[in-house]
């Protein structure tokens, strides 16, 4: 007989569910080209068969593919479940819900911004149409006439930016900098484009990119998006500074918010503050 202590005693196991076992094998096909797009999946009935598993776990399995953009599925008679590529939406939305849920902080925003719009600069130097460049070209027209609304040249600014993105043919940077644009143009509206002088700059440094994607000089192209979104990122950093009391670059993430009443004496200051940055950055080229 043996001894209780000689027992193996087991933890608990964690079983995946069937849908998820089902809709991980799908996927697995789908991607590796088995499932070609726009091929219909065998009916929901067959499913059940093929599997031996129960209806309500193949349509969740279909649930979970559908949801991820692999299939569309249409009730009725002549429906079923088809499968497709996942559009740029799908992965702008998945990046924006990461974003948010891992609380971002603008330092982590701009360090992938200034990679990115980098190599898009480069890219569109190397694969603009001529498309591309009328394009480009009215984009740059538009932030031109805005600079003396500073609310028009933020939006046209961020337009501006998306259309090199665009004009690089990169499907996979352009999902990348839809949602890192818009992130970083609500987190960098700032105070210091309030400046008519500093987006004038601006645009001049734009011009310069513009120039340089016409030419096909890749490397000047990389060389001066890189210099403008650096501006960028010290144009924020300062902005941020002025408000929330010289915090450092580090310390630029999202925080709970929090009701604090400043003293008269600290509110002095900070206004001072604000205004000598403001005064500082007019002699800058500048992008957000």
């Amino acid at each position: 007989m043996n001894d209780a202590s000689d027992v193996v005693a087991l933890g608990r196991l964690n079983v995946p569910k069937a849908g998820d076992v089902l809709a991980d094998q799908l996927r697995r096909r789908i991607r590796s080209g088995e499932l070609r797009e726009g091929q219909f999946l065998p009916p929901e009935r067959e499913l059940v068969q093929q599997t031996g598993l129960s209806r309500m776990s193949v349509r969740e399995a279909l649930r979970i593919l559908e949801t991820e953009g692999l299939i569309t599925t249409r009730p009725g008679r002549n429906g079923g479940s088809r499968v497709r590529r996942p559009a740029g939406d799908e992965l702008t939305r998945h990046l924006e819900l990461f974003i948010w849920g891992r609380n971002a902080g603008l330092k982590d925003l701009h360090d992938v911004r200034e990679a990115l719009e980098a190599l898009a600069a480069e890219g569109a130097a190397r694969r603009r149409t001529e498309a591309d460049i009328k394009h480009l070209s009215d984009k740059t027209f538009a932030l031109e006439a805005a600079v003396h609304d500073a609310a028009a040249y933020l939006s046209a600014n961020l337009d501006w930016h998306m259309a090199v993105v665009k004009a690089s043919h990169n499907e996979l940077l352009i999902s990348l900098m839809s949602v890192l644009a818009h992130v970083i143009h609500d987190a960098t509206a700032s105070e210091a484009f309030d400046s008519p002088d500093v987006r004038a700059s601006t645009v001049k440094v734009h011009r310069s990119i513009l120039t340089a994607i016409i030419e096909g000089d890749a490397d000047a192209a990389q060389r001066r998006m890189k210099s403008d979104v650096a501006t960028a990122r010290e144009l924020a950093v300062a902005r941020d500074r002025a408000l929330n009391g010289a915090a450092s670059e580090s310390e630029l993430e999202p925080a709970p918010a929090t009701i604090v009443t400043a003293s008269p004496r600290s509110k002095n200051k900070h206004a001072s503050t604000r205004k000598r940055r403001a005064n500082g950055s007019k002699s800058r080229a500048s992008a957000v």
